[in-house]
């Protein structure tokens, strides 16, 4: 009976609208982060964040994950911080920090490969793990794209 729910719920849902993404809210604002096809071979991963009619977004290329969760700093302010860089053995995956604040969207930080310090002076703490990150290169394969 299940697989049969489950073929059926999957054969309905057209491939073209695969999209990874991560969906979460933080302070009243909707955050958005998810991967989108810009191009045959391309993508990019869009962080959005959006409180009623306002809303900012930033585009990243040439990266290998990213993700982000609200998070509480040590003053208990809600903060949208993620984290957005490659993946090889010289990457630096402990920094490469975006911080948005929830209440006026404003990027109080970008990602950079030596922003550790400034994201932990911002939070009052050392930055959060993100647990889950998307892969880039899954993501491609599940919007039906030929990795290269």
């Amino acid at each position: 009976m299940y697989r049969l729910v489950f073929a059926t719920l999957t054969f309905l849902i057209p491939s073209g609208f695969v999209q990874a993404e991560q969906v979460f809210s933080c302070s009243g604002a909707k955050v958005r982060i998810e991967v989108v096809k810009t191009g045959e071979y391309s993508v990019a991963s869009v962080v959005t964040a959006r409180r009623g009619d306002a809303s900012t977004v930033y585009r990243y290329n040439d990266i290998d994950y990213i993700g982000g969760i609200c998070t509480k700093s040590a003053s208990n302010k809600e903060f949208i911080v993620y984290q957005a860089h490659c993946g090889g053995s010289g990457c630096k995956d402990l920094d490469n920090w975006g911080i948005i604040d929830p209440e006026d969207l404003r990027a109080l930080l970008a990602p950079s490969d030596s922003n550790k310090e400034e994201a932990t002076v911002i939070l009052g703490q050392k930055p959060p793990h993100i647990g889950h990150k998307l892969s880039i290169e899954r993501e491609k394969v599940k919007l039906g794209m030929k990795l290269i």
